[in-house]
């Protein structure tokens, strides 16, 4: 087995510890993971965690500043966004803050600008995420002191870019290893945001970090729906996690394979 995957794979085992206190009322083994998602078939997200300098009000309602430190993990391309998730994981709610497609080269200042050490991401939309498999609302007004109260205080941010990038937390009830490949294994509850982009692009970037420092693994691969059928265990242990959280059964469930991955830290200049 590569030594790589053994890291990792004691990476996921510690982390269904650690992170267990941040969620009390799921009493059930898991790991909170974020998937990254674009909507290009063929593309995966690229993914830096930055630094949050402070959150700003926009000129409009459904307008925000995210001011943060560092530089994106590229350089732009024409019809990608940048989406900034900012998440409260002890509350079990966060929001992704995203920019207006680039219209092309020379018009980078509609969707970010340079500030000192760091940039701004001009933010058109803001949506509400939770770590529960429901999310009924796509196109909310939500109040920018609302999620300055829920946010405002957060260190790092997850900064996905892409065509119609999107990155939305997702708890892994079961993983394992064949044909010395991981499986990490997770469920839905309603076709989602992510579940849009997985229709037309099963290209994914998961990340999996260690939610006090940040620090951990940014993994690409390919996610696809089984049926329960193809992997009972894995099914029945995404079930278990469902009932834990009180969300009843998962209306879809899915399986991620990665064949590339490598270390994720916040962005340290």
């Amino acid at each position: 087995m590569n030594s790589d995957v053994n890291i990792l794979l004691e990476f996921l085992d510690a982390q269904r510890a650690k992170q267990a206190p941040h969620f009390p009322t799921v009493k059930f083994d898991k790991v909170l993971t974020f998937m990254g998602t674009t909507s290009l078939p063929g593309t995966h997200a690229s993914v830096a965690i930055l630094p949050v300098k402070r959150l700003q009000a926009g000129s409009a309602p459904s307008e925000m500043r995210v001011h943060l430190g560092g530089r994106l993990p590229r350089a732009l391309a024409r019809n990608e966004c940048i989406t900034v998730h900012v998440d409260k994981v002890e509350q079990y709610q966060g929001y992704q803050i995203k920019s207006r497609p680039l219209a092309g080269a020379g018009s980078e200042g509609q969707v970010f600008q340079p500030e000192g050490d760091g940039i701004v991401v001009e933010g058109r939309q803001i949506y509400t995420v939770h770590h529960s498999p429901y999310t009924m609302k796509f196109f909310e007004q939500i109040p920018f002191a609302e999620v300055e109260q829920t946010v405002g205080s957060v260190k790092y941010a997850l900064v996905g870019m892409g065509e119609t990038a999107n990155i939305s937390p997702r708890f892994v009830f079961h993983h394992e290893m064949k044909s010395d490949r991981l499986h990490l294994f997770h469920g839905d509850g309603l076709a989602l945001k992510t579940y849009m982009n997985l229709k037309v692009n099963r290209q994914e970037t998961r990340i999996v970090v260690d939610l006090d420092t940040f620090e951990g693994w940014a993994l690409q691969g390919t996610v696809e729906e089984f049926a329960p059928h193809q992997h009972p265990t894995a099914y029945e242990r995404i079930c278990q996690g469902f009932a834990a959280g009180n969300w009843g059964r998962p209306s879809r469930v899915f399986r991620f394979v990665p064949d590339r991955f490598e270390p994720l830290a916040p962005f340290a200049g």
